[in-house]
């Protein structure tokens, strides 16, 4: 500790002996012992006589438990609880003030000396992805993680909130900002499935959807989706082939065409695995093993399985397959296994195969095991199967967690430790997402977020003479970034959630300064985006994109930025719409910007709809769908005028849009299905 902390302790010492001092009031204020001036006092002043001397106006000793009188008289004696005088209140204002600067300071330096210790190299950068992406505003401070760290003995709640990584001060009861505790306080969904249980909703909406609605569960959907018929668990073999070998006699043309299509486009978006580790090792393993009960198996069948769906997307987006011989056509051709992949849903044979050995391994909790629910979780999730999707990422979560918490130290600089930082940031942006709109229950590994560095996506090493080393692949930096710009983008939303979903009914509320800051860190984010990344307003996702990946990279970045806008303005639209009253021209301005961000968000149109097999979360975008349809219907059909001049112009398109997609994404999800029938009432 530096000479000014020690300075500050002695301060603090002496400024609580003053307090002290201060409470022992007039019984030894009298350096002459004169006791007449201590009786005037006792009897004018009595700030600690008992109830019944105050009520006689006689002299009280103060003696406790019972004073001289009530004890003669066998009387109960009581006391009032002393206030505390204006020294005393300003002399624990000013200890406490100290106390927490002193903290600070000590916490300021504990971060100096570890950023000092654990410097980034100049070709890797361990900081947080809201530090690389965004900046808060001037005053705000942030500190780096090291790259090797012990998870064996975590501990919780053992720092102040100035020394927590920025994770953790977007995280669920840790908000960077005061949140109101004013009586009367409601908390507002954040799920958008819970827009229908608005007061203001229900009175304003039409009967039938409000009795529709109101002959629901509350938590419907996960109702329904429970209660939806497991997957099929036959496997349709290919013509002429037995079930005990038509693994093995597949070629390998097969194999690595549906492997790149694979890492073509899923792991574009969720990195779980590494190419070229795939390629050299775990699909060796598998294949000598002839596809045997081991995890290596289980990995390479459900890539097969996600490869299924990408070529789908190829052919949906009518994009070429990818090659290393490209043909001179532009577009989609189908392969001579094109029979291969069209199950219901496609990929379906090789996933169930995957699901038969598993079984065997369901005790198993290291990083192959994690990767590989992983990419069951993807797969649920893109044959819209919401609750399964959860199960199986609720699993990824408890071996990352296990990891963790091992008794090894885990190497972020080394090649496996970075691996495993991709899956657990895959596993805790996938979580967050369907748990926040389901309600569903956390599995814990949202604790371990501010020891986490964010992954450096490092090569897996490889022989000095591999030829490998030589195939570079020019995207792999812009869909790097892309997840990492993700990840930065689900803090600031989470941030928007915690610091802005209170309602208070009361004019400043939410507070005009944390929307500002909620503003400029999503912008500071979307302009520090790497030039690649960057987007404008009108750009359309579709335009020269040269794969599907690409087409989904960029609607993703710009319909998130989108996001955070409208549901920066939703809080807003609900003290509209229950408190009009204490709505000020700032509040329907908030309103206006929020509504017109709920608009054209390129995920739920275009290219990204007609390629629903590669398209990212769409449990996710038809929820949000959802919840928007029935705003903009409730504000069309507010008696507010100024409500009603928040409507952007074209809403009634974009909400005939929204409408298409729910209905589609209804066909093969009942959970969707019925709030596509709860929306054609409106």
């Amino acid at each position: 500790m530096n000479k000014r902390s020690h300075a500050t302790i002695s301060e603090s010492s002496h400024l609580e002996a003053q307090l002290e001092g201060s409470r022992v009031g007039d019984d030894d204020g009298d350096p002459e012992g004169s006791s007449s001036k201590r009786s005037r006092n006792l009897a004018t002043h009595a700030t600690l006589a008992c109830d019944i001397c105050r009520a006689r106006k006689t002299r009280c000793d103060e003696d406790r438990p019972r004073c001289g009188f009530c004890r003669a008289s066998n009387f109960e004696c009581t006391y009032q609880t002393p206030r505390p005088t204006k020294k005393d209140q300003s002399m624990a204002t000013a200890i406490n003030a100290i106390r927490r600067l002193e903290a600070k300071v000590q916490d300021l330096t504990a971060a100096i000396n570890l950023s000092k210790a654990h410097a980034p190299q100049p070709t890797s950068d361990h900081r947080s992805p809201i530090s690389t992406l965004s900046h808060p505003s001037p005053g705000s401070f942030q500190i780096t993680q090291g790259s090797i760290s012990s998870f064996a003995h975590h501990e919780h709640g053992t720092t102040t909130d100035i020394g927590k990584s920025p994770q953790v001060v977007g995280t669920p009861g840790k908000s960077p900002y005061p949140v109101s505790e004013a009586h009367g306080s409601v908390n507002i969904s954040f799920s958008q499935h819970g827009v229908s249980l608005w007061p203001a909703i229900k009175q304003i909406l039409p009967p039938e959807f409000v009795s529709a609605r109101a002959s629901l569960p509350k938590d419907y959907v996960v109702g329904i989706e429970s209660q939806r018929p497991p997957l099929p668990m036959h496997i349709d073999y290919p013509l002429g082939q037995f079930s005990e070998n038509w693994l093995t006699s597949l070629t390998l043309s097969v194999i690595k065409g549906l492997s790149d299509a694979y890492f073509a486009v899923f792991d574009r978006n969720m990195p779980v695995l590494d190419k070229f580790h795939f390629f050299s090792s775990t699909l060796g393993i598998a294949v000598e093993n002839d596809f045997g009960y081991d995890i290596e198996t289980c990995l390479v069948l459900n890539v097969l399985a996600l490869g299924c769906l990408a070529v789908k997307a190829h052919e949906e987006g009518n994009f070429p397959l990818p090659s290393r011989f490209p043909t001179s056509g532009s577009g989609f051709v189908r392969p001579e296994w094109y029979g291969l992949i069209v199950d219901d849903p496609p990929g379906l044979k090789f996933f169930n195969e995957a699901r038969k050995r598993c079984g065997f391994l369901m005790c198993q909790n290291d990083l192959q095991t994690g990767q590989f629910y992983m990419l069951s979780t993807l797969y649920y999730a893109q044959i819209l199967r919401p609750i399964d999707s959860w199960t199986t990422v609720n699993r990824a979560a408890l071996c990352c967690m296990s990891i963790l918490t091992g008794s090894e130290a885990i190497d972020f600089d080394q090649w496996e430790g970075d691996m495993f930082s991709r899956v657990y940031w895959n596993t805790l942006m996938y979580e967050t997402i369907i748990t926040q709109e389901l309600s569903l229950p956390l599995s814990g590994l949202l604790e371990y977020e501010a020891d986490m560095p964010i992954p450096k996506f490092m090569p897996c090493p490889r022989p000095k003479t591999s030829i490998s080393v030589l195939l570079v692949d020019d995207d792999d930096s812009f869909f790097n970034f892309h997840f990492l710009a993700q990840a930065a983008h689900r803090i600031i939303l989470t941030r928007i959630r915690h610091s802005l979903y209170s309602f208070v009914e009361k004019e400043g509320s939410p507070t005009p300064t944390i929307t500002a800051e909620m503003h400029h860190q999503l912008e500071q984010w979307r302009s520090n985006l790497p030039p690649s990344l960057q987007f404008s307003d009108t750009e359309n996702a579709a335009d020269n994109s040269p794969s599907p990946a690409h087409v989904i990279a960029k609607a993703m970045l710009r319909s998130r930025y989108l996001v955070a806008k409208f549901h920066t303005g939703r809080p807003f639209l609900y003290k509209a719409l229950h408190a009009p009253a204490h709505t000020t021209e700032a509040d329907y301005r908030e309103i206006a910007s929020g509504l017109k961000g709920g608009m054209y968000w390129p995920t739920t149109m275009g290219l990204c709809t007609q390629m629903k097999s590669a398209l990212p979360l769409k449990f996710g975008w038809c929820s949000q769908c959802f919840g928007q349809v029935l705003l903009f219907h409730a504000v069309a059909r507010s008696e507010d005028a100024r409500l009603r001049e928040t409507l952007p112009e074209g809403w009634r398109k974009w909400v005939g849009a929204m409408m298409e997609l729910i209905e589609s994404c209804g066909e093969v999800s009942p959970g969707i299905a019925q709030d596509a029938e709860l929306l054609r009432l409106l």
